[in-house]
């Protein structure tokens, strides 16, 4: 009976012991595998339906891996080439700018701005911070760091490119492989989850639930909005509209502002370069385009997911973001539903 025991412990200790070397081995490619099990989860339906109409489930992960490529990887590629070059010219033109001119005109364009909505004194305060040396200090150093690490990236991009040529074929080879094999690998896994199988099935659905919800609900509000938003900028005579819908894009993820943290200093910045009807047209493009979207897309998108509490929700994502980069758009909600799943399991099962 000892001997038994001794066997059984020996074996889980060396399994575990084991599956932490295989994790610290993948620990250099863990952010492509985690964007191709969260492509894998999206694209789960669509290979469903392909695998009926083809006669091998190869060649469906196959016309799907290539679909992803087209449609994902390589124009996210080429945007972020052109994005890089705008944001260093922006860098170094700002860290110019603030170098080389007093910008009083453009402190008393502010200042005529700002006393239509404050008190004298609350705009003298806050001019006055403004043309200290302490605020011009801590400006120019913030452009100068950002400039000097898009300058070093840019006179990296050999290496930039190969790394983003080595990541996606991870991504790739990784996404193929769970269309094809995925449902056994699951199957595996569950196996050896030390839990009623109805529960392991909870768990999966809410997992996968959350995928969805947040691929269609947030990925997709957040595209159009970028989108639409870089259209706006482009229309309104923004020089850097791909830049700055790429930013509305990302702060389409953080609420309670949203898009409108982008849009509403740029309508800002218009109206106080003296172009009017640019910076009302931008007002209105904002209000009902842009910020319209999400109210009319995500409640539709949102039913086919796990409904979370707002105050959860903005804490999974924004936390997401901040621990784990822009996958932590996906992961903080899994992690958020999945405990939920767990306590629900708790009570089911141990409680009662």
């Amino acid at each position: 009976m000892e001997r038994e025991k001794f066997f059984k412990y020996s074996v889980l200790t060396s399994t575990l012991g084991l599956l932490l070397v295989v994790l610290y081995l993948l620990l250099p490619f863990i952010t492509p595998i985690l964007w191709a099990l969260i492509f894998s989860l999206v694209l789960y339906p669509v290979h469903q339906k392909l695998k009926k109409l083809l006669p091998w489930a190869t060649l469906s992960a196959l016309i799907l891996t290539l679909l992803t490529l087209l449609v994902i990887v390589i124009p996210f590629g080429v945007l972020g080439a052109i994005i890089l070059n705008q944001a260093i010219e922006l860098s170094v033109h700002l860290l110019n700018f603030i170098q080389n001119h007093t910008y009083q005109q453009y402190l008393n364009d502010l200042e005529a701005l700002l006393k239509k909505f404050l008190r004298q004194e609350q705009v003298e305060v806050f001019l006055n911070y403004i043309n200290s040396e302490e605020f011009r200090s801590l400006v120019v150093g913030m452009l100068k760091g950002t400039s000097q690490q898009l300058l070093q990236l840019s006179t990296n991009l050999f290496t930039f490119a190969l790394s983003f040529l080595f990541k996606s074929f991870i991504f790739l080879l990784t996404l193929f492989f769970i269309l094809r094999d995925g449902e056994k690998f699951a199957s595996f896994i569950e196996r050896f989850i030390p839990m009623h199988e109805e529960d392991v099935r909870e768990i999966f659905g809410t997992v996968y639930k959350t995928v969805l919800a947040t691929a269609y609900g947030s990925v997709v509000v957040g595209f159009a909005q970028g989108l639409l938003g870089a259209i706006g900028y482009a229309i309104a005579g923004i020089k850097y509209y791909p830049l700055f819908g790429l930013a509305t894009f990302f702060a389409s993820f953080v609420p309670p502002f949203g898009a409108g943290a982008v849009w509403v200093p740029l309508v800002a910045y218009l109206f106080i370069n003296q172009s009017i009807k640019s910076a009302i047209f931008l007002l209105i493009w904002g209000m009902f385009i842009i910020s319209t979207v999400d109210n009319i897309i995500r409640p539709l998108i949102m039913k086919i997911g796990v409904q979370m509490p707002y105050i959860v929700l903005f804490f999974s994502i924004l936390g997401g973001l901040i621990a784990f980069g822009f996958v932590g758009i996906f992961l903080g909600p899994i992690i958020f539903t999945t405990l939920f799943s767990l306590f629900v399991i708790y009570e089911r099962r141990i409680l009662k």
